[in-house]
């Protein structure tokens, strides 16, 4: 069985880097046509064969014969087991919704959770009566609780998906988008080429992409991690699920950065049992194809892989090495953002981007007893982390020979915190406010992930002890690991409830009406809009990047002479959060004055004579700012009975 899943996860893990990393380079040099696909599959194949016929591994195809001693299998909980999964399903698609919401925990009964600690004690009982298909079990739970959000809403959550979406249909169509980024790239080429081999639907692959990759991959590649390192088979599967205590949001989404986190995660895990070739090369190829996807984490993991070849080498002075390598990571970061900053224009100013207090002790307040045990754990999380990375810091420490290796993560782990601390003193002011902090934060991101290896250490090790305890021992600590998977689940998606607001809500229908009846009303064919991302979002979903205007440099809108910033660019029509000049409209519009002399300014901007304001009826303020749109646009439209309102400005 081990060597059955070793060979499963090495091949496919291979083949999915290496069509990411040589498809983004098709992509940047040619473009992914009918043509392109065919040399990156032929090189994709090409380097494939020659890393097997180079590096050959043991026992390739050769898996274990079933062991004569197997307990008889439990069929009443495999059947339990899978009757509750299926039903699971069916509660989330009938939980599906096209109203916006904040949260999929809105649209889902609570009953929900109950039918989740019911499959997590099957589980539980499947892994102590050593079941068959176990660990396929435990894939299939990592899935459903993974999928969540996206089967519930079915026209997508978020922004950046919606981005990325259309970017991917533009490329499935054209074979190429322009500008070509050096990032971003990896995740386009896999999606397109994927795309067409098993002719899927493009959109059903992004939105299960990183879903169902961390699913199969993060179980299976902690399986043969910790056989390295740990005997009992039922240690290392309670292990599996006792790693889902850690809150788990970057898996229940597709987005570049979510799919290079979840690479650099493989590679961490498998730098564990890294110890040939073979290995090393695949933790290669990962950390390439995460640099081609975000370098954002794909330079940190490329670095690592570096560190862990000169860990595993015979060279001389060591030592010396890895302070060059380990000094390169904690600059490497802080080096890039810097080229960014300065091709974007940022000044030298530090930034104003607040930093969390990390340190800081939160107790929840006088809610029911459900909510407040939820907010204990989250807002105590940190310290319960910290808790468990000194503990395995403890064990690894107590048998140093044995885990010489946990140094190099904990060296990675602590540049990059240094690396984190350099980052903040630039200045990301070209970006809208909210989004300042966001890139500073992944590499705190980052430093953490370095440090799961302890975690899962220290999990392993309470498990293993928790075992040799009486049936009464084993059965608390058992709930109450249930308990608090099913808290890490709660707490991995968007949340509305009276201790947390996520603010952002989800595309609707009525947004996907708006912008069609816009498009359908429109008495010229150039027009903008002004509207909240969710209303943009819709547009991408409907229309793509059907429509840009070319707007003066930033200093020529001041009055200054050029050269004096950046070169004239192209403003999409409806606005995007990210940045861009008619995001700063919209939020003027709400949070000032819906005023006609802000809409004719964006018009002037862009050039055009028409222009549209979108109201949604959740937005704050919703009354007054409805009011005073209605004493100044030309007229006004009302969306599925007031959910909607669509303000149109002539000149």
């Amino acid at each position: 069985m081990n060597n059955l899943i070793n060979n499963i996860h090495y091949h496919s893990l291979l083949l999915i880097s290496l069509i990411t990393a040589i498809g983004a380079g098709v992509y940047k040099l040619y473009s992914l046509n009918s043509i392109g696909i065919f040399i990156t599959l032929t090189l994709v194949f090409a380097v494939y064969y020659i890393i097997l016929r180079k590096f050959p591994r043991d026992n390739e195809i050769e898996c274990q014969k079933k062991e004569n001693n197997q307990k008889k299998q439990n069929y009443i909980f495999l059947f339990c087991f899978y009757l509750i999964f299926l039903f699971c399903f069916y509660i989330l698609i009938k939980s599906q919704t096209m109203s916006a919401l904040i949260s999929p925990w809105q649209a889902v009964p609570d009953y929900f959770f109950a039918l989740l600690f019911l499959l997590l004690v099957l589980l539980i009982l499947q892994i102590l009566y050593k079941s068959k298909f176990i660990l396929l079990n435990i894939i299939l739970f990592y899935f459903l609780i993974f999928s969540i959000a996206i089967i519930v809403f079915p026209l997508g959550f978020g922004f950046d998906p919606f981005v990325h979406q259309a970017t991917l249909e533009l490329i499935a169509e054209k074979g190429a988008v322009t500008p070509k980024p050096l990032y971003y790239l990896g995740e386009y080429s896999l999606l397109t080429i994927l795309n067409k081999i098993p002719f899927v639907s493009l959109s059903l692959l992004h939105y299960y992409l990183v879903p169902l990759l961390a699913a199969i991959f993060i179980p299976s590649v902690l399986y043969l991690a910790l056989h390295k390192w740990l005997k009992s088979k039922q240690t290392i599967l309670f292990t599996i699920l006792a790693f889902l205590i850690i809150p788990f949001g970057i898996f229940t989404i597709t987005t570049p950065q979510n799919l290079a986190f979840l690479f650099l995660i493989l590679i961490i895990i498998l730098g564990l049992k890294c110890a040939r070739w073979p290995d090393l090369i695949l933790i290669y190829a990962l950390a390439i194809a995460a640099l081609t996807i975000q370098p954002i984490a794909g330079i940190p993991a490329v670095l690592f892989a570096l560190i862990l070849t000169l860990y595993h080498s015979d060279i001389k002075n060591k030592k010396y090495i890895f302070l060059a390598l380990f000094l390169l990571l904690t600059s490497a970061l802080p080096l890039a953002f810097r080229a960014v900053n300065q091709a974007n224009g940022a000044d030298g100013k530090a930034s104003a981007a607040a930093i969390a207090p990390l340190l800081s002790i939160n107790n929840p307040g006088s809610e029911n007893i459900i909510l407040n045990s939820i907010y204990l754990y989250a807002f105590n999380l940190r310290f319960i982390l910290l808790a468990l990375v000194l503990a395995g810091l403890i064990i690894a420490w107590r048998y140093c020979k044995t885990c010489v290796v946990f140094s190099v993560y904990l060296g990675t782990s602590l540049s990059l915190l240094a690396s984190y601390f350099i980052t903040r003193n630039l200045n990301f002011n070209y970006l809208i406010s909210y989004e300042q902090s966001n890139f500073i934060d992944r590499i705190l991101i980052l430093s953490f992930l370095f440090l799961l290896p302890f975690i899962i250490l220290s999990l392993a090790a309470f498990i293993d002890k928790l075992r040799a305890q009486n049936r009464f021992i084993q059965i608390s600590f058992s709930l109450f690991a249930v308990l608090l998977i099913l808290i890490s689940t709660y707490l991995s998606y968007p949340r509305f409830d009276n201790y947390h607001n996520s603010h952002s809500y989800t595309v609707s229908q009525s947004d996907i009406s708006a912008v069609n009846r816009i498009e359908s009303n429109a008495e010229n064919e150039n027009y903008i809009v002004l509207a909240n991302q969710q209303v943009s979002a819709a547009a991408l979903r409907v229309f793509g990047f059907k429509k840009y205007f070319s707007i003066p440099s930033p200093c020529e809108r001041e009055g200054g002479d050029p050269p004096c910033g950046k070169e004239p660019g192209e403003v999409f029509y409806y606005p995007i959060p990210t940045g861009g000049p008619l995001y700063q409209y919209y939020l003027n519009m709400v949070y000032e004055k819906p005023s006609r002399e802000t809409m004719l300014k964006a018009m002037e901007l862009t050039n055009v004579s028409e222009a549209y304001f979108v109201l949604n009826k959740y937005w704050w303020a919703f009354g007054k700012i409805l009011a005073e749109a209605k004493l100044e646009a030309n007229s006004y439209e009302i969306i599925d009975n007031g959910e909607v309102y669509i303000f149109k400005y002539l000149k």
